[in-house]
């Protein structure tokens, strides 16, 4: 199969981010509606699922430590005589109040899904155009480097709101046996795939030039 034109590699993914697109719209529809009703909702529903809430209940990611001691292990079969357990992470289920927290994560959820789904759409957009064979059209630089943008933007809020919810946990749960830690944990490699997104944007733009060129030449 060929990498671009019609019927080819670029074609399918143009299908499949175009599934992903209205997948998208849709969930972010259907949260917008969920988060609206959650308040006059006071059964007993749960579900596990980050920052989501249904019913009367939340969860929200964790990072757990073990008292000294308990995060030691051994495994006499194998001859390993200790073993210790550490960066442990999980989810945490609690009731929620519908005050400000509540209000602060189901924003932050909305800003999250609504940015995943612009740059679904930008890239719908480059792949059509790769699709088509013009994959130099001077607005595909501009996507491009919209998407680099919004990948590192989008790990700087994942990194922010993780941090938010661990300093929440640990500053409101107490647990015998174990405490909570908030760490500034930032993903190093979608920050460095970011910047090749935007290196690569430069490249759109250097070959959009030349594309130009060549046809005021021609």
């Amino acid at each position: 199969m060929q990498i671009l034109g019609r019927r080819s590699v670029a074609s399918v993914l143009a299908i499949l981010v175009n599934i992903a697109c209205g997948v998208a719209a849709l969930t972010l529809a259907l949260t917008v509606v969920v988060i609206a009703v959650l308040p006059f909702v006071t059964g007993p529903v749960e579900v596990d699922a980050g920052w989501l809430v249904v019913g009367n209940r939340m969860t929200i990611p964790v990072s757990v430590t073990l008292d000294s001691g308990a995060h030691r292990l051994e495994a006499p079969a194998l001859g390993i005589a200790r073993a210790e357990l550490h960066d442990l992470a999980g989810a945490l289920t609690f009731p929620v109040e519908f005050g400000f927290f509540f209000l602060a994560n189901a924003a932050l959820l909305l800003i999250v899904m609504s940015l995943a789904l612009w740059v679904l759409i930008q890239l719908r957009a480059v792949l059509r155009t790769v699709r088509d064979g013009q994959p130099f059209v001077a607005p595909n630089a501009t996507r491009v480097r919209r998407i680099g943008i919004a990948v590192i933007a989008g790990e700087v809020v994942r990194t922010a709101i993780v941090y938010a919810e661990n300093r929440y946990a640990m500053t409101h749960f107490r647990a015998d046996g174990l405490g909570f830690e908030a760490h500034v944990e930032p993903d190093v490699f979608a920050i460095v795939l970011g910047l090749i997104i935007l290196v690569i944007a430069e490249v759109f733009r250097q070959g959009t030039r030349l594309d130009e060129d060549q046809s005021l030449t021609v």
